[in-house]
């Protein structure tokens, strides 16, 4: 089984988008179990609990890769993805795993975010794909886990907003139109959650994206009690509810899940929970 997942051709599977990603979760799922059926002893209890938890957040996966696109072939409310403005780039799949699960209170992190975009070029820009970045904690580390060329995270000072400011930095300006990239990359905030009672976090979408999917996981101790999310335009702008597509909570708030259709660039998703 292991030889069989070691000739598998990650990246273009990837290529796919949510539904890729969803494979590559339920053939590890079939991995780890087998792995555990073949120990001599009797399998062990907190194992399979990790894997039935793992399980069911590939279910919640397959189900948003149905959801989306049952979604997509139906009229949507808000702006149609041929009228997204497009100019530069567009992010067919945009997907967020906000890992909690290390967070400590003493520590007030790790909190490890894996990001993966799913771009196209739409235009002969020359500007590369760049994403701001911001923290209240001290740092942002990242491991740049899939690519063709290397992004850049560099600091960006910004006078007059609080935090420590990035810039992810996708380099693709000379890139024709129609190349498309699939990258995906972890930042590591090592602090920065402070509070125990009440958070929050921004997903970054700064360009058109066809369909952005979040699923955040809680640690044992620390479950989500209440969450919702948040439209956020500009750099400035007001907080406006998102009431056709609230976030999902399940495993009795261990996850938390959820997915929008045709957002705007040059805008944040923000998510607030009580924990």
């Amino acid at each position: 089984m292991f030889k069989a997942l070691s000739n598998l051709n990650v990246l273009e599977i990837l290529r796919v988008g949510l539904a890729g990603l969803v494979f590559l979760l339920a053939v590890l799922a079939f991995w780890l179990i087998q792995r555990e059926q073949q120990r001599s002893s009797n399998p062990r209890k907190g194992i399979l609990h990790a894997i039935y938890t793992f399980m069911s957040v590939n279910l919640l996966a397959a189900v948003l890769v149905v959801v989306s696109g049952y979604l997509g072939s139906q009229p949507q409310r808000g702006v149609a993805t041929n009228e997204l403005g497009a100019t530069t780039y567009l992010t067919d799949t945009l997907t967020y795993l906000v890992d909690l699960t290390k967070w400590t209170e003493q520590a007030h992190g790790p909190v490890e975010i894996t990001r993966s975009d799913n771009i196209r070029k739409v235009s002969d820009t020359r500007d590369d794909y760049v994403i701001p970045y911001f923290t209240t904690g001290s740092s942002i580390r990242t491991k740049f886990l899939s690519y063709s060329s290397q992004p850049e995270f560099v600091s960006d000072e910004q006078p007059g907003f609080a935090g420590k400011h990035y810039l992810y930095k996708v380099p693709i300006g000379d890139q024709p139109a129609g190349f498309t990239e699939l990258v995906s990359t972890m930042f590591i905030f090592s602090t920065g959650f402070e509070n125990p009672a009440k958070e929050w976090w921004q997903a970054s979408v700064a360009y058109p994206s066809k369909t952005v999917s979040v699923v955040i996981r809680f640690p044992d101790s620390k479950l989500c009690k209440k969450i919702a999310a948040f439209r956020i335009l500009g750099i400035r702008g007001d907080k406006q509810p998102i009431k056709n597509s609230p976030p999902l909570i399940s495993n009795e708030g261990a996850i938390v899940t959820w997915v929008g259709l045709n957002i705007e660039g040059n805008s944040r998703i923000e998510f607030d929970w009580d924990w």
